[in-house]
């Protein structure tokens, strides 16, 4: 095949039609599903746009079915990737003020949204509304403090990722459940570093060196809820005094280190093979802000679905290759 494949999202939702700002905009709105598919044949994943609580539970009760219950044999595999955007107390984040030099890249900008991706086919891109206001959690850390939702509680999602029989994979865990933890008060229970997963399974294919990928010997905890409390407030106590302590007793600090020089797209094209060859996310979609929905479209949605999605797939063919049974 000559050249990458597209990546192309079609709303699936009817067109809102009426007056003025009832009309249909292009934008997405809460509750809208869409198809983006990957090539012709390579892939065709649902996707649903969330903002609230109602459209996450519906779609978390349809898609994490096989999780409920005690039927489950084997860990399920979610792909997960978390965008950023401004902080809702800056005053740039008005719709209509210009951007000043935001960058996605600055660990200052809190996550402001999720996309979520089970089966292979399945995908939330949830960004729910946040007030332009903190809740501070320790008094000598204002920046690592709680962002506060729009009448958003999220347990059905704290549950999700709370569970253990759960493998959440996706760039940089520690970081990611480190952010989740301290700004939306999620606990992602189990993470796993998408890069070490690829190193250690197709490292002699992609030419990459599996040992600068071992994983550290993660302790096991057998305790009631009030203690397991207290040991996750004396982990974030200790992650604020000791934020670059690699062996610390921290649940981010024992996650697996990322493997640099490996992208989604390389790992795709080695993974799900050579068919997979896909372009790099465009630059003006890699730097979105998600801090609002008015600034974004329907590209920014596709390629949210294209990383989850390719977070997903990636994992579960590198845990199969490893001789690791998944439930999905």
């Amino acid at each position: 095949m000559k050249g990458a494949v597209e990546v192309k999202l079609t709303k699936d939702t009817p067109a809102r039609r009426g007056w003025g700002w009832w009309r249909d905009d292009g934008n997405v709105d809460d509750g809208d599903v869409g198809v983006v598919r990957i090539g012709r044949n390579l892939a065709i994943v649902d996707t649903t746009f969330s903002e609230s609580d109602e459209v996450t539970k519906r779609w978390l009760a349809e898609a994490a079915s096989l999780a409920r219950g005690r039927h489950l044999r084997a860990p399920l595999v979610a792909g997960l990737v978390a965008l950023r955007g401004r902080d809702p107390s800056s005053v740039d984040r008005y719709w209509w003020r210009a951007d000043s030099g935001f960058s996605p890249h600055d660990p200052a900008n809190p996550i402001r949204c999720v996309a979520l991706c089970l089966g292979g086919s399945r995908v939330l891109v949830y960004c729910p509304n946040a007030h332009g206001f903190r809740i501070r959690r320790h008094e000598r850390s204002p920046v690592n403090s709680r962002l506060v939702f729009y009448g958003n509680n999220m347990n059905k999602l704290r549950a999700f990722l709370d569970d253990k029989r759960i493998t959440v994979a996706c760039f940089g865990p520690r970081e990611a459940a480190k952010k989740l933890a301290n700004e939306w008060g999620l606990h992602v229970a189990r993470p796993a570093e998408l890069t070490d997963l690829f190193a250690r399974a197709y490292g002699k294919e992609a030419g990459v060196d599996a040992e600068k990928a071992k994983p550290k010997k993660r302790a096991r905890y057998w305790m009631g809820k009030a203690a397991l409390a207290r040991a996750r407030a004396k982990a974030e106590r200790d992650d604020y005094d000791s934020d670059d302590d690699e062996e610390g007793t921290n649940q981010w600090k024992r996650a697996e280190k990322v493997v640099r020089g490996l992208s989604l797209e390389r790992m795709a094209l080695v993974a799900l093979g050579r068919e997979m060859r896909l372009a790099r996310c465009p630059a003006k979609v890699a730097d979105a802000d998600w801090s609002g929905r008015f600034d974004l479209g329907e590209e920014e949605w596709a390629y949210a679905t294209r990383d989850a999605y390719l977070c997903f797939e990636i994992a579960a063919r590198c845990l199969q290759k490893l001789g690791i049974p998944i439930g999905a």
